[in-house]
């Protein structure tokens, strides 16, 4: 019945039905109480009536006495008293003119003989006037005939007139005590009255309204638990009847459950069909939510790993660290990683890295599996691949190298220019194969985290001197002439490492330099590094490829790089000796306009040194003191 109205209707009318019960209980109080003023009125009426009649009586008395005192022989004086004590003597003309009959119904006969004493009084005043006109005697005369026997009557009927209000105001009076009780019984029951409809109302609009409510409200509500179990399918789609507020509240929620459905189907289906087991354990390690991927990577089905322990899928070696491990996320850090063995239903064994972290206000490990055992296995590989590089290849290029470094020098004569020129591009091409041996295993150290920086003070601008007398040969070989830098810095760096990082980058410069071309390298000062820079003026490079140009084997696109021979591990074991430096590199550059690398190693604790000789030789006599 209320469903169609909003809250605002629906407190109007909470509003509107009491007002209209307090109009009808003040009507009803306002009956009995203006029938007691009207008898409170009728008394007054009565008392104002004897009131009169006893003025008039006075007066009568008076003027009469007058007469019997005078004896038929007042003068002038006492003849005008008389009249005057006869005109004052008829006062009750204005009650009777006045007097409203409805009101005091009772009074009736009584006022109809006050008018007919009015026509009496009246018609002595005429009579008392009219001998007064015609002089003392006949005025005397008047008291002493028809005056005398006029007053006796009209004192007569005034003694009539007051013995019938007296027994009108002695019956009301005596009629008075109980209408008081009646009113006040009356008063009384139209107030308890009153009390038991406003409870009854009351109860009545607060079970119209709260039961109509409670319904519909238990009703989202079992919506809303079903959205918080997340069984959003379950929840009806079938809208509230209503168009208040409530009705509002239902349509949300059941475009929320339908939209959370949508968004969980699609969930699913990335979560179903990911290649990592997505899960959450709860605080003792047992499963609280599995993934389907679990049945393709372990062969478990998640209804199967519910409420198990994960340590009972680990292998034996693995379960008490893999339990540590996960006390000291929840403890600590709030997140980790951690790498065991998964034992998985058909036996085999997988190598797996655990992304986990803990949510305190669900008490649960969220992790995200990710299966490694092919990884692994290509780690082996790389590693068997390097020893036989490091044992198998180097030694023999190595020797290769020497040999044909002493076949060259010893039958340098002997040997025609052909064989030489042969023997010169064999040596060449055994160097650079040794050269990428040696930085490959290099590399490998430094993604492995087993190179060991020994770090010193360490001149900037003597490191960049000695990686230009190392390329001096290779810079004079194609007319590049290498510049600067003009200032210095100490960092904190291994000189060695620092020289090698500086020689791949000039090395670089000058093989996409061209022919006469200009090498110059710089130092700036940037926050707490030293930067060192090395600009080119080769063909430059694309924006797509500066992101590229410090992975291991990558080369930028352009024309010029075809005919650069290298290894393309140079710049990536620049970049990973920065990083073991906690160092950054990085290059600038624009096609057609050259390039700049940038390499940067934090300052030692030392001050900056600057563009003179003299504060150059203060700095090296510093380092070797």
């Amino acid at each position: 019945m209320f469903t169609r109205l909003n809250a605002t209707q629906k407190g109007m009318v909470l509003v509107a039905v009491p007002v209209l019960f307090e109009l009808l209980f003040i009507a009803a109080i306002y009956l009995p109480l203006n029938r007691f003023a009207q008898s409170l009125e009728s008394m007054s009426a009565g008392n104002e009536i004897l009131l009169a009649l006893q003025e008039n009586e006075i007066e009568l008395s008076r003027v009469i006495c007058a007469i019997a005192v005078s004896g038929g022989t007042m003068g002038d004086k006492e003849a005008a008293a008389v009249l005057n004590g006869l005109h004052r003597g008829f006062v009750g003309e204005k009650i009777w003119k006045n007097f409203d009959i409805r009101k005091n119904p009772e009074l009736a006969h009584a006022v109809d003989l006050g008018k007919k004493m009015d026509l009496q009084f009246e018609r002595i005043r005429r009579s008392g006037n009219a001998s007064w006109e015609r002089g003392l005697g006949a005025f005397h005369r008047w008291l002493g005939g028809s005056g005398a026997r006029m007053f006796f009557s009209a004192i007569q009927d005034q003694k009539e007139l007051t013995r019938t209000v007296l027994d009108i105001e002695r019956h009301t009076a005596a009629q008075q005590p109980e209408e008081l009780a009646g009113f006040k019984a009356t008063v009384l029951a139209i107030l308890w009255a009153g009390f038991v409809l406003s409870v009854f109302l009351t109860v009545g609009l607060v079970f119209l309204f709260t039961r109509e409510m409670v319904v519909r409200l238990s009703a989202i509500e079992k919506k809303a638990e079903m959205l918080a179990i997340e069984k959003a399918d379950s929840v009806s789609h079938i809208p509230d009847a209503g168009t208040d507020e409530v009705a509002e509240l239902d349509v949300a929620l059941v475009l929320a459950s339908a939209k959370l459905a949508q968004a969980r189907a699609r969930q699913a289906v990335v979560l179903d069909n990911s290649a990592d087991v997505i899960c959450s354990l709860d605080s003792r390690l047992k499963f609280a939510a599995v993934g389907h991927a679990s049945s393709k990577a372990w062969g478990f089905a998640p209804d199967e790993l519910l409420g198990q322990s994960v340590l009972n899928i680990i292998a034996d070696s693995a379960p008490g660290s893999t339990s540590a491990v996960f006390t000291t996320i929840r403890e600590g850090s709030a997140t980790g990683k951690l790498e065991n063995i998964i034992v998985c239903r058909d036996g085999a064994m997988k190598d797996s890295i655990w992304s986990v972290s803990w949510s305190p206000e669900r008490r649960q490990y969220h992790c995200v599996v990710h299966d490694v055992t092919e990884l692994r296995a290509i780690e082996k590989l790389k590693q068997h691949f390097l020893s036989v590089a490091s044992h198998d290849l180097r030694a023999p290029l190595t020797s290769v190298t020497l040999n044909i470094s002493i076949i060259t020098e010893s039958l340098r004569d002997v040997l025609p220019p052909l064989a030489m020129t042969e023997l010169a591009r064999v040596q060449t091409s055994a160097q650079r194969l040794s050269s990428l041996v040696n930085e490959l295993l290099e590399l490998d150290k430094l993604e492995a985290g087993k190179f060991a920086v020994n770090r010193q003070r360490v001149g900037v601008s003597d490191a960049c001197e000695a990686a230009k007398a190392l390329l001096f040969g290779l810079a004079r070989e194609t007319s590049i002439t290498l510049v600067g830098p003009e200032n210095d810095a100490v960092v904190k760096a291994e000189e060695k490492r620092l020289v090698q990082m500086i020689t791949n980058l000039l090395s670089n410069a000058i093989k996409f330099s061209p022919p006469g071309g200009k090498v110059s390298l710089s130092v700036l000062k940037k926050g707490g590094f030293a930067e060192i820079r090395v600009r080119d003026a080769g063909p430059g490079i694309a924006a797509e490829d500066c992101r590229l140009i410090f992975e291991k084997f990558s080369q930028a696109d352009n024309p010029t790089s075809t005919k650069v021979k290298g290894t393309g591990l140079g710049l990536a074991v620049v970049k990973a000796l920065a990083e073991s430096h906690d160092g950054k590199v990085g290059v600038e550059s624009e096609p057609g306009k050259g390039s700049t690398f940038w390499l940067q190693i934090p300052l030692a604790d030392s001050r900056y040194v600057a563009d003179s000789d003299d504060e150059k030789t203060a700095l090296n006599s510093e380092e070797g003191a």
